[in-house]
């Protein structure tokens, strides 16, 4: 079903987009090439399921994964908007990259993890300075074949390091079972990476990988991920080929009461593989 108002005011809607737009309950997956119209479509159907009154702008969350992109969505759901003229308020529409999702509803139950006020949120590049600055609790003396008997230079061990932190962190690894593998390198990495968890949470800093796994484990209790998920009616990804393992936990888990989950992606256009983004969400 379509708002009248769309209709009127998009004529031109082709089929597979009206298919989308008019899709107001349930999952809904979306796989369409660059060019397609599958953000503009995307874009429709949020403010469709508001004209319709199936949700309140607060009620909505729509994620992408830059805040360049996240800035375009708001832009251009407000230009729709007014194109139609909806009165309504739209300002507390959730639209934001996944991390700043965490960050917000990480923030409204922060007493419940082991961040303190005020707390800091390390980008890719103060995350390395992070481990810089703390090299030698984390990282420690190189063995005979260099740091972790893998890396030559102090920068090159960091940036391994970092790579490891995060993809144990995002792929919901136990770093213990590192010790089971028989293998040193990894036994190491698993050292280096509980001290490295520890210093983040005692100088009150929190990494990105992080940030979704603190609001991951406040969703594993029944009671805290009711007040999490309390007003989230829908849930909207855009270029879903670029979400993690973590993040599709999250994601899934956010929208798993009402199953009102809409993905939309590319599986050719995976971005950010680099950094634990995987194409198996999608497919």
């Amino acid at each position: 079903m379509i708002a009248e108002a769309l209709l009127n005011n998009y004529p031109n809607l082709n089929e597979a987009q009206r298919e989308i737009i008019g899709h107001t309950d349930g999952p809904l997956l979306v796989i369409a090439g660059p060019g397609s119209g599958k953000t503009f479509s995307l874009v429709l159907r949020a403010l469709n399921l508001i004209l319709l009154g199936k949700v309140e702008p607060r009620e909505l969350v729509l994620c992408t994964f830059t805040e360049k992109a996240a800035f375009e969505l708001r832009d251009r759901i407000s230009a729709a908007a007014s194109r139609v003229q909806y009165e309504g308020d739209l300002s507390e529409l959730r639209a934001s990259t996944i991390h700043s999702l965490c960050n917000r509803l990480l923030s409204n139950h922060r007493h419940r993890t082991p961040l303190g006020n005020n707390y800091e949120t390390l980008d890719d590049l103060t995350e390395l300075l992070f481990i810089f600055d703390h090299f030698k609790e984390i990282v420690g003396e190189p063995l005979d074949t260099g740091y972790f008997g893998k890396w030559t230079t102090k920068w090159t061990a960091i940036e391994g390091a970092r790579g490891y932190f995060n993809k144990i962190t995002e792929e919901l690894v136990e770093p213990a079972d590192f010790g089971e593998s028989g293998n040193r390198f990894l036994d190491l990495i698993a050292k280096a990476y509980m001290s490295y968890e520890h210093l983040l949470f005692e100088t009150n800093h929190i990494d990105f990988a992080h940030l979704q796994k603190l609001l991951h484990d406040l969703l594993q209790d029944g009671e805290i991920a009711a007040a999490i998920k309390g007003g989230i009616k829908y849930v909207m990804v855009d270029e879903y080929q670029d979400t993690n393992y973590l993040q599709e936990h999250i994601l899934f888990k956010l929208a798993e009461d009402s199953r009102n989950l809409c993905v939309v992606g590319d599986e050719d256009q995976s971005l950010y593989r680099f950094r634990g983004a995987t194409v198996r969400n999608l497919l």
